[in-house]
């Protein structure tokens, strides 16, 4: 009788993996972390849950194997990166942005399905995934925000505000702005500053109302806006941020350059944070999951090489760059630059 040569077990574990991706995301969504923020026994969680008592100990066994839960006699409590990022009321809670990945993905793998049938594919129909629910909605702005949270607006702001430019400026615009977290906390580090939130109207509609009835409302503005299409006015800002945005025009990036220069007065300084295709930083399994799935959804690229930055930011008048690493993994950099 044959008998392989090889272990099947590796292929195998790309379906398990994703198979696990599922259980784990229905234990978030039932807020289960939330009851293991101090330990329980599975009696005292299924009064919570209504699952099956060997179904509800086969799911702590895997959250366990997962290192996500604790198994301490027979008590579960969380794994101190569950308890950070799990627990909805934690201020790195990262329900929405699991939730939003798990929309791309879903909708890169209807794409695929198209593609491998040769069936027509509407790129950009859904705007990155997005569904028409409002909850689906509410996760693209949410979701944003708390991937931000894990370091990368911490280490953006700090960057920004360490610029010797940052704290004559007056006005500034966030291109792709969403949630608006990185606008804030730049207006609360200079009271001089106030800032037009840039983007596209699904977007703006969402966040309007929040600023409007907040602290900010008379320092930020919304503008409905997508710069594949649209030009912001012309030298009306000492500052312009995109951040995780520019990689979207890679296609036509040198034009949508001199678009962000033409927005800047002659000294004011363009910032803009992008994940690195590097391979260097990062993991890399990730990585080819992320430029697949973009792909799929019709778009060039989730990477922005940073060479292919500074040339079109030469070109379009720019100079003086500063550079920084970015994130727990430094797999995104930030990079600064002045309008000559």
């Amino acid at each position: 009788m044959q008998r392989p040569e090889h272990d099947f077990s590796g292929i195998e574990s790309t379906l398990i993996d994703g198979i696990a991706s599922r259980l784990f995301m229905e234990s978030v969504r039932v807020k289960l972390f939330d009851i293991m923020e101090s330990p329980v026994t599975p009696d005292q969680i299924s009064r919570h849950i209504s699952l099956d008592r060997p179904i509800l100990q086969a799911l702590l066994d895997f959250l366990e194997a997962r290192k996500l839960v604790v198994n301490s006699d027979g008590c579960y409590v969380n794994s101190p990166q569950a308890a950070e990022f799990l627990v909805s009321s934690s201020p790195f809670y990262q329900g929405n942005i699991l939730e939003m990945q798990e929309q791309i993905g879903d909708s890169a793998c209807v794409a695929m399905r198209a593609f491998l049938r040769d069936q027509p594919v509407k790129h950009h129909e859904s705007d990155y995934g997005k569904k028409k629910s409002s909850a689906g909605n509410m996760n693209f702005l949410l979701g944003p925000a708390q991937f931000a949270m894990r370091g990368t607006l911490q280490d953006a702001v700090a960057f920004i505000v360490d610029l010797p430019q940052f704290m004559s400026a007056k006005k500034m615009c966030d291109i792709g702005g969403n949630h608006g977290h990185y606008t804030t906390a730049l207006l609360d580090r200079n009271p001089s500053l106030s800032a037009v939130i840039a983007d596209i109207p699904k977007i703006t509609g969402l966040v309007e109302p929040g600023f409007q009835n907040s602290d900010y409302r008379d320092r930020i503005s919304v503008l409905p806006f997508d710069l594949r299409r649209d030009t912001l006015p012309e030298q009306s800002y000492d500052l312009v941020l995109s951040s995780f945005v520019l990689h979207i025009f890679a296609e036509n990036f040198h034009e949508t350059i001199k678009k962000i220069a033409g927005s800047l007065q002659s000294g004011g300084v363009f910032v803009t944070q992008n994940m690195d295709p590097g391979t260097q930083y990062g993991r890399q399994k990730e990585k080819t999951v992320r430029e697949v799935t973009t792909k799929m959804l019709g778009y060039p690229t989730h990477f922005l090489n940073q060479e292919l930055l500074e040339d079109a930011l030469r070109e379009a008048g720019f100079a003086d760059y500063r550079v920084q690493r970015t994130g727990p993994d430094k797999s995104s950099y930030i990079l600064a630059a002045v309008k000559q």
